[in-house]
């Protein structure tokens, strides 16, 4: 979706376990909705962190080409209907258990190979911290199920994370030891997100691939992919001139 990113070798493969982790209200979750509507890829989302109305008010800003705001006034007022030629058919399924348990994750991957005959291309966990365990599970092997599932199903996992407390203002680059619980040495790739502000200018969210086994990585998260982000309109692009930090 960003060739910017891309370029870098940062890619999202099927079969492989990503981490993305940022600190509140950095845009991680918009990241990967934005990830999931471009890619118009069979997906399972699970989405312990965000609600029904929340993921159908961004989904309707992103792919309608409005503003946040009016996408609610839209939903709120009946009148979504209008939007159907732009909501029709993306092939997302959300379930919005607020702690969904390993067992639940499971039962729902195999509902959807019996409905449609294969398993998603996509899944997305947001996030960890919601998924429930049990006594004697750490968050290492929540991950080392997920990543366990990525492999045998063939699809392209994505866990949304926190981090540490020093990082959380979101404004500096994280690095990899930065992400909360040092939960880093299952997925293929770890990613961390912090937003640069200069005034007059758009918003940039920074991202750093902190772990790739694939391709470039630095772990001090000093360099970094800069993207245009528009939170209001749920905008997360490549700039014109993409510009590694």
């Amino acid at each position: 979706m960003w060739r910017s990113l891309e370029s870098t070798g940062t890619r999202f493969l099927r079969g492989q376990l990503v981490l993305i982790a940022a600190g509140p209200g950095t845009g991680k979750s918009m990241v990967a909705l934005c990830l999931a509507l471009a890619a118009r890829l069979p997906t399972l989302y699970y989405s312990a962190d965000s609600d029904a109305f929340t993921q159908l008010q961004r989904s309707l800003s992103r792919l309608a080409g409005i503003s946040l705001s009016t996408a609610a006034t839209a939903i709120l007022n009946d009148g979504v209907g209008a939007f159907d030629d732009v909501l029709n058919g993306v092939p997302i399924r959300f379930n919005y258990d607020a702690s969904p348990s390993l067992d639940l994750i499971e039962r729902l991957m195999e509902g959807y190979e019996e409905v449609h005959g294969e398993y998603p291309s996509l899944v997305v966990v947001d996030n960890l911290m919601n998924v429930q365990r049990d006594d004697e599970e750490d968050r290492d092997g929540v991950l080392t199920y997920l990543h366990a599932m990525a492999r045998e199903t063939g699809a392209c996992v994505i866990v949304l994370h926190h981090v540490t407390g020093p990082h959380n203002d979101g404004d500096r680059p994280i690095p990899l030891s930065g992400v909360k619980d040092q939960v880093t040495a299952v997925p293929e790739m770890v990613l961390t997100l912090h937003k640069r502000h200069d005034e007059g200018q758009p918003d940039l969210l920074c991202v750093s691939t902190v772990k790739n086994r694939g391709g470039s990585a630095d772990p001090s998260g000093r360099r970094f992919v800069e993207l245009v982000f528009e939170g209001d309109r749920m905008v997360i692009e490549d700039q014109p001139n993409p510009v590694a930090g």
